[in-house]
């Protein structure tokens, strides 16, 4: 039981990466505190848990408010009293249909282009069309998130003199970039950036601070896709598939556990090879 009485926080964990996440630690012996922001999904994760090991709950957390950030945190407090491990896993993509439609339909010209005649003649211009309020909300759910649920567990980790784990949910979409979605790319990017700062910041007393960032992997942040997008990643991807939430958690495991005393500052990338294809 690699995580036999540890606690741990876990955003974004009523489904998709996070889920898998909780329910692994759990069953590696953690106390899971299940967040999210639809309050039913994180229960019904919580219950999984508790099935594996007791004392897990959830709590409704949105981690673009820093007041419901702080009301998570102290709901923690009052079941644990103490937090080991921080997981920054909660995020978003666009969903908008005509922002995704447009996307899709300029992207599949310019394969066609590419295939027939070598050169791309239809721009995406997806930039063009990523409204202030588009921008806002995802760099304040991915980038703003992180940082409001790293700010909260710092001091207590620090106060109680044991350590402690921080995992951040990067993309390799943060290093490699991703047409039609430069928001998204940029949250990811600043992650990244935050993660190598607060793990300086947090070594001297004995936080471990790393990232995660995946390839494609199949949860339901990719439903927006299209089989046809879907194939084509596949495609690129050199072990020629999508990439499950269960191996995602094998990675937060590796970095909250045992195994990885030595790791602070560092981004984990589970991508099927596909970052060799960027």
């Amino acid at each position: 039981m690699k995580l036999d009485g540890k606690t741990a926080l876990i955003t974004g964990a009523g489904s998709g990466l996070g889920a898998a996440i909780s329910r692994l630690f759990a069953a590696e012996g953690a106390r899971v505190c299940v967040t999210d922001i639809d309050a039913a999904s994180a229960e019904k994760v919580a219950t999984e848990c508790r099935a594996a090991a007791p004392g897990a709950f959830a709590v409704r957390c949105d981690v673009a408010d820093s007041s419901s950030v702080r009301e998570a945190f102290a709901a923690m407090d009052a079941a644990f009293g103490d937090l080991d491990i921080l997981v920054n896993n909660a995020g978003i993509i666009h969903t908008d249909p005509d922002y995704l439609t447009a996307f899709q339909s300029k992207g599949l010209a310019q394969m066609a282009e590419l295939m027939t005649t070598g050169h791309i003649a239809t721009h995406l211009d997806t930039l063009d069309h990523v409204t202030d309020a588009m921008f806002d909300r995802m760099l304040r759910i991915h980038l703003y998130g992180t940082f409001y649920c790293t700010r909260e567990a710092l001091p207590r980790m620090r106060k109680r003199g044991q350590g402690g784990r921080i995992i951040n949910m990067a993309s390799i979409m943060g290093s490699a970039s991703l047409a039609g979605a430069p928001d998204y790319a940029a949250a990811k990017g600043g992650i990244l950036a935050f993660t190598r700062a607060i793990a300086r910041e947090a070594a001297s007393y004995g936080v471990l601070v790393n990232a995660i960032s995946p390839g494609f992997i199949d949860t339901p942040l990719l439903t927006p896709l299209d089989e046809q997008q879907k194939s084509l990643i596949k495609m690129q991807t050199p072990l020629g598939r999508l990439g499950t939430a269960e191996e995602i958690a094998a990675a937060a495991l590796f970095l909250a556990g045992p195994d990885s005393t030595f790791v602070t500052g560092q981004s984990l990338s589970p991508n099927g090879g596909i970052y060799m294809s960027q």
